[in-house]
């Protein structure tokens, strides 16, 4: 038995209904989509520690106020294995390499809780990957380069 339609008033404007309802849509889904996560910065300063991604950004002054910055030379001259082995009095402040390592990697990171928790696990790609990216960012290569280019044949 279908229903009596009413007569609309006067002025007012005709809508058609559809006598049959429209298909069901399925219902969306009751959680959130998971969506990838961005990448961070650019992804030639990366290195994953810990299985996260990590971008090397220029160090704070505050870690090269304190000189754990300049321990890339170390890294430069001396094989890491080589590193890790000197003790204490290596430096003259009491650190071991080990410990100047470890400050190093928080000073490139930015991060001492990562370097605390993922310190074993890092290896010397990593390490040498950061110490590439660290002289990239904090601008050392090119600097060190104007500096060869500006002294004097002849001098040393």
């Amino acid at each position: 038995m279908a229903r009596a339609k009413a007569m609309p008033a006067a002025g007012q404007e005709i809508k058609k209904t559809p006598d049959v309802a429209p298909e069901e849509k399925p219902v969306p889904n009751a959680g959130m989509e998971t969506k990838e996560l961005p990448k961070v910065g650019n992804p030639e300063n990366t290195v994953i520690i810990g299985g996260k991604l990590i971008e090397i950004k220029p160090t704070k002054l505050k870690y090269q106020r304190n000189r754990t910055a300049v321990f890339y030379h170390i890294l430069e001259m001396y094989p890491l294995s080589d590193i890790l082995a000197m003790g204490p009095k290596s430096f003259g402040d009491g650190l071991d390499g080990d410990k100047k390592l470890y400050d190093w990697l928080v000073a490139v990171t930015d991060d001492e809780d990562l370097i605390r928790e993922h310190y074993d696990d890092i290896d010397s790609d990593t390490i040498y990957r950061m110490l590439e990216i660290f002289r990239r960012v904090n601008k050392i290569s090119e600097l060190e380069e104007k500096l060869k280019n500006a002294k004097t044949p002849g001098e040393a």
